[in-house]
């Protein structure tokens, strides 16, 4: 299938330059866009290699084991790369289609690929998986530096005398990539195979090891010490930095051991590779060959215990290399853009607000009209939420990074929600001693709509000056501050000053209707920073009457028919319009009124330049120029939960203004984005897309259906 090139990410994904000086490289190397989209703004990428999913594990634990580390790469702030060969084309970043083609393929269907079989692979146009020799030379053409694996190749256990030697090692020695796994197979000669890669120039070292004891790949400790240990991604980050301003042509060996409750017993694995050896020599298994006989063999021979820890290894090493690549993203990336050097910072927008534990009551029964006393059933869940949460999640989720300034407590509570909140934005979330954690009761109906909600919000009133003031370096560098409700006078006031000083605009969330009114209280030279609001029908009541200080006697109500809501919004919104580049107005199940000003009201154009990052209305504004557009909402079917839906609908409108997407394009990913955590049982979904592919065709799609009237 052929899809025409018309959706704004196409347009934005500008064509990569390869590292590689090899220019027929490229026609022979199909990029996923989400990767290419990453290596070119100088992102976190982690190359994964294939053969896991062709010869290292049977179906479907090959696929399900590779989605997962894909996944985990993901949840530590990095995105998961993996490289095959499929028909002939080197294939960087896999579909989940790709990812089944080949790992439902018998493995005598399928090659695996060192760097001798390349050439003659893509010239047959068949299919493998590549080795850590063959994923290390394609990782570093494309401009890749770190490869998560299992265990590399070595030194066979009779090699001295049959010469078998992995070109694994070789490779090591001469392309400069660092390899993130837990050490040299069990199965090979760990002693020699250290010496080789000495021998080769190749940096070995251990990750969190206090005695540089090597791993062994099922085993901790495979008996050798090496010279150097890595205490952690910021030492790890700083090696590979030297390797490349030294520009050695030799990669980096890190072995970090399996995780001790899934390392096997080692006289266990001993007798078990003694045995798979033996079996492997009376059947006359030799050469690449060898490898995955044995690992298969000892799996069966240990009753399932050594594919237990080979896949808790390789769960690990993903997380380990995707913090380490994360580390050294955060540095200025320099790339080469149509042959010209450029430098980019990668900027985060930032989230300030509420953080809490939600937990969510679904009546079996029917709600009684009266409180009576009675037991009713229903049926609990307990996720994630907080609106400036939500929001930071959904950000990360769909535009790849985000800053998140909050707090919980230290208790029970605060330990779950920590563990639900992505870990990249963990870092400046404080843990609070003092307060307990917020909790927030909801309680829906049979059909799913919210009857009441119960919470305690105190703790984030210790959202403190001091603790906003402490990551001015994170508002100085921002694109845009989301700020939500539930922060305190004071703690508004500061993150506005802030915006003020460093000219970052600001983006409020009012969150509920009794509170929207809060920054507007404040002196207006602050208020002025907050460029846009996207409240409800209610909040923006509330927003009226504190902006102008007088009552609105006009009634609002959800349930009017749409043509009534619509001319109450308009007559609300001319009160304040002047006040806003753009006031995102949420409707509920009718859609969404944009109320735009100044030149975006005048030309349409996008509100960020995505080349310098700069808000645009900042530079350049005309006056009492107004346009009302209305967005009738998508019909959505399979609803599951309608606590995050407005809060992802934020995530998906704020990641297209990033993109530089206009108007349209911002709310059909704010509506493609709803529609996925309404059918999702947590407030933000565990995953919007499953690559930047679904997006960018789900997009075509809600463009095309988007109905758009000028009011």
């Amino acid at each position: 299938m052929v899809l025409a090139i018309t959706s704004p990410f196409l347009h934005a994904c500008s064509k990569y330059v390869f590292r590689t000086s090899l220019r027929n490289f490229r026609t022979l190397v199909d990029v996923h866009p989400r990767v290419q989209r990453s290596l070119k703004q100088g992102k976190a990428v982690v190359a994964l290699e294939s053969t896991i999913i062709t010869h290292g594990m049977p179906y479907p634990q090959n696929i399900e084991t590779a989605q997962l580390v894909e996944q985990l790469v993901s949840d530590n702030g990095a995105l998961g790369a993996t490289i095959a060969i499929i028909d002939g084309r080197i294939k960087v970043g896999l579909t989940t289609e790709e990812m089944e083609k080949i790992a439902k393929k018998n493995r005598n269907e399928i090659m695996k690929i060192s760097r001798r079989d390349l050439p003659y692979l893509v010239a047959i146009k068949g299919s493998g998986g590549t080795t850590v020799a063959a994923t290390m030379i394609i990782a570093h053409m494309l401009g890749i530096d770190i490869f998560a694996t299992g265990g590399v190749g070595g030194v066979h256990r009779d090699g001295h005398v049959t010469l078998d030697i992995s070109a694994d090692l070789v490779e090591l020695g001469r392309t400069p990539v660092t390899v993130v796994s837990s050490g040299i197979k069990s199965i090979l000669d760990i002693p020699r195979t250290l010496e080789y890669l000495e021998t080769q120039g190749v940096c070995v070292a251990t990750y969190g090891v206090k005695d540089c004891a090597f791993p062994d790949f099922y085993t901790r400790n495979s008996g050798c010490k090496v010279p150097y240990n890595l205490n952690g991604p910021m030492e790890a980050a700083d090696l590979i930095k030297s390797l490349k301003e030294l520009n050695l042509k030799s990669g980096i060996l890190i072995g970090v051991p399996v995780p001790e409750q899934f390392a096997a017993n080692k006289e266990m694995i001993e007798a078990a590779i003694e045995q798979a050896t033996c079996e492997a020599k009376l059947q006359g298994i030799y050469g690449k060959q060898v490898t995955p006989y044995l690992l298969a063999a000892i799996a069966k021979i240990t009753q399932g215990k050594s594919l237990d820890a080979n896949i808790a290894l390789i769960k690990n090493n993903a997380t380990v290399a995707a913090q380490i690549s994360r580390e050294l993203s955060r540095s200025s990336k320099s790339y080469t853009f149509r042959g010209e050097s450029i430098t980019e910072s990668v900027s985060s927008p930032l989230v300030i607000g509420a953080s809490i534990l939600d937990l969510s009551l679904t009546m079996v029964d029917e709600i009684p009209s009266v409180l009576d006393g009675a037991t009713y059933c229903a049926k609990p869940t307990e996720s994630a939420g907080g609106v400036g949460r939500n929001i930071a999640e959904g950000i990360f989720k769909l535009y790849g990074a985000a800053n998140f300034i909050s707090i919980v407590g230290d208790d029970q509570l605060g330990k779950s929600l920590l563990k639900m909140i992505p870990r990249p934005l963990r870092s400046s979330v404080k843990v609070d001693e003092n307060c307990a954690t917020s909790l927030c009761t909801l309680l829906f109906d049979k059909t799913g709509d919210c009857k009441i909600i119960l919470g305690n919000m105190e703790i984030h009133q210790n959202i403190t000056v001091e603790m906003i003031q402490r990551h001015e370096e994170q508002i100085s560098s921002a694109p845009i501050i989301v700020i939500d409700s539930n922060l305190s006078f004071e703690a508004m006031a500061c993150a506005l000053r802030l915006a003020q000083k460093h000219r970052r605009p600001v983006f409020f969330e009012p969150t509920d209707m009794r509170i929207a009114y809060k920054p507007f209280t404040l002196p207006k030279s602050l208020t002025q920073q907050i460029r846009i609001i996207s409240p409800n029908i209610y909040e923006l009541h509330t927003i009226v009457e504190a902006i102008t200080g007088t009552p609105v006697h006009s009634k609002v109500n959800n349930s009017d028919p749409v043509e009534t809501l619509l001319d109450k919004a308009k007559y609300l919104l001319a009160l304040v319009q002047d006040h806003f580049d753009c006031i995102v107005l949420t409707l509920g199940q009718e859609g969404v009124l944009l109320g735009l000003n100044g030149d975006l009201a005048a030309s349409g154009k996008p509100l960020f330049d995505v080349k310098t990052g700069s808000y645009l209305p900042m530079t350049t504004s005309k006056q009492n120029v107004h346009a009302l557009r209305f967005y009738k909402a998508p019909k959505v079917e399979n609803i599951k939960n309608v606590s995050g839906a407005g809060d992802s609908f934020t995530s998906g409108y704020i990641t297209a203004l990033l993109r530089g997407y206009d108007m349209k394009n911002c709310v059909a990913l704010g509506f493609l984005a709803a529609e996925r955590a309404l059918q999702s049982r947590a407030a933000v979904p565990f995953r919007y897309f499953s690559d930047e592919i679904e997006e960018s065709v789900s997009l075509e799609s809600a463009l095309r259906n988007l109905k758009e009237t000028s009011l």
